[in-house]
Formats: C-alpha cells, structure tokens, sequence
C-alpha cells in the first residue's frame, strides 16, 4: 500500500503487533526490544537501549503461541531512525515471513475476544 502523504516515505503496509525481539551485532551486544509495528521492510521498536543510527543487526523475533513458540532468526537490519524510547530498522532483505505475523494477530484478537 503506497501513502500519498510527502512526508510518508514507506511503501509497504504496516501492521501493528507486540511480540519480543531480540537485536545483536557482529561484537555479541545483544539487546532485547519489543516490535510495535512490522512491515516487509522494517519495523518500529521499542527499547531502552541506545543503539546507533547506521549499525547493523541481526533480528531474532519471537511469536509466542499457546503451546509453542516460533523464532524468525538471522534477519539483518539497519537502524534508520531512533528517539528516546524507540528505533526504526530497515530489512536488507523482504521479510518473507510477514504473513505469519498477519495469523498471530488474527489469532491473539480472536483469542482476546473470547
């Protein structure tokens, strides 16, 4: 989905989700954030680590289901943007497992609604 806004420079859709992430780089610095919204480029995360615009870092995302668990791993990124509470990353790759996320929502909301 292509916004029309100038200010808007993503050209995917972007779906919001809470579910764990953890970010390391080349040196074993492991971070942990929380992923507040997930696209097939990026994401928006949430963390108190103070991670560098330009890095690199490969993601391990986590989806939490009732009786398992599944981990997307070795996904790298960059940092494009960060405030004080959140950073910005940008895939080097299409997430191609993004549909997964899209399940675990619809999964988690009518869980919730129960």
């Amino acid at each position: 989905m292509r916004h029309n806004s100038k200010t808007e420079k993503r050209e995917t859709s972007r779906l919001s989700i809470e579910t764990t992430v953890l970010l390391s780089d080349d040196d074993s610095i492991v971070s942990y954030g929380k992923i507040l919204n997930l696209s097939a480029t990026g994401a928006l995360i949430e963390t108190s680590e103070q991670l560098t615009i330009g890095h690199h870092y490969t993601l391990t995302i986590k989806i939490k289901g009732n009786n398992s668990n599944l981990l997307i791993d070795d996904l790298l990124a960059i940092v494009v943007r960060k405030s004080s509470n959140t950073i910005a990353v940008q895939f080097t790759d299409t997430l191609e497992w993004l549909a997964l996320f899209y399940v675990y929502r619809y999964k988690i909301t009518n869980n919730n609604n129960r």
